[in-house]
């Protein structure tokens, strides 16, 4: 009998715990649109409408570094709009933002950088809230294609937005 009104004690304080527990928010869905739409993110305290409106091949810009590698040996360019809408500071957006290019078989290409005026990871180091920055991030495409521009954040990997070029 005691044994049995032990189990019911333990029993009722962990489902009183569990009960008590706050539920888990649901996660927010990353945005996802089509090559020119503009996509609204919102990632702790910074608010951005950001728009990519072409992904194109280009010749090796200045600055670069290594060539780029093959098979392929292309370079390619994508060209951003972001409006920063609310930001603690100027620099933080390009704290946060990266795009990155991936192709159909999951490689993902990280920009690269250059000495071009406007390469857009530079341009998002002073863009205070209400400005609004257009450039390019550049890419080393060694093997297939882009067929899609994510926004992902820098330290944590989480998605933030995605548009489709097909």
């Amino acid at each position: 009998m005691r044994r049995w009104f032990t189990m019911m004690v333990a029993g009722v304080a962990v489902t009183a715990g569990v009960l008590a527990s706050p539920a888990p928010e649901a996660a927010a869905v990353a945005p996802i649109g089509r090559l020119g739409d503009v996509l609204h993110v919102d990632y702790m305290n910074v608010v951005a409408d950001v728009a990519v409106t072409s992904v194109d091949l280009v010749d090796v810009p200045p600055g670069f570094g290594y060539p780029p590698r093959g098979p392929r040996y292309q370079v390619y360019r994508a060209n951003v709009t972001v409006h920063v809408v609310k930001a603690p500071n100027p620099y933080i957006t390009s704290l946060f933002f990266d795009f990155e290019g991936v192709t159909p078989i999951a490689d993902a290409y990280k920009p690269r950088n250059t000495d071009v005026p406007d390469d857009l990871r530079a341009m998002l180091q002073n863009a205070p809230p209400g400005s609004t920055v257009s450039g390019g991030v550049y890419w080393d495409v060694y093997r297939d294609l882009v067929t899609n521009v994510v926004l992902l954040d820098k330290a944590t990997g989480t998605h933030l937005a995605q548009w489709n070029l097909y």
